[in-house]
């Protein structure tokens, strides 16, 4: 079964920030119908396969989201991703409500929960 080439594959890791603040946006830009949705979860049998396959897309090590906006091409980064979209609708993620609640209310708080968690570390 093929999928539909004129929809971008969205590759989404479960409980990822990133991955939840990109699908954020393409729900409040409605366009979420533009995008095949492949939620990507640790621990599932081909999580290495498929980070090993973006990694090898990508030329570096996969992040999440990554999504094949066009056929062999892939992008990454929430804020270079939403950046992509919005610029080819015309659209200004900052004044968009929900983006900018997560955004600057959310996902500083993970940030801080993260980091307390792990004494400062990276992950």
């Amino acid at each position: 079964m093929s999928r539909d080439s004129s929809k971008a594959k969205a590759y989404i890791k479960e409980g990822c920030p990133f991955s939840f603040k990109f699908l954020a946006f393409m729900a409040e830009a409605k366009l979420l119908d533009d995008v095949e949705i492949v939620r990507v979860r640790e621990g599932d049998a081909d999580y290495e396969a498929t980070k090993r396959k973006l990694g090898e897309q990508l030329g570096k090590p996969a992040s999440f989201p990554t999504v094949e906006v066009e056929p062999n091409l892939y992008m990454t980064d929430s804020d270079r991703l939403i950046e992509h979209y919005a610029q080819q609708k015309g659209l200004r993620p900052d004044e968009m409500p929900v983006l900018s609640l997560y955004k600057q209310g959310i996902l500083p708080k993970l940030f801080e929960l993260h980091k307390q968690k792990t004494g400062g570390a990276k992950s």
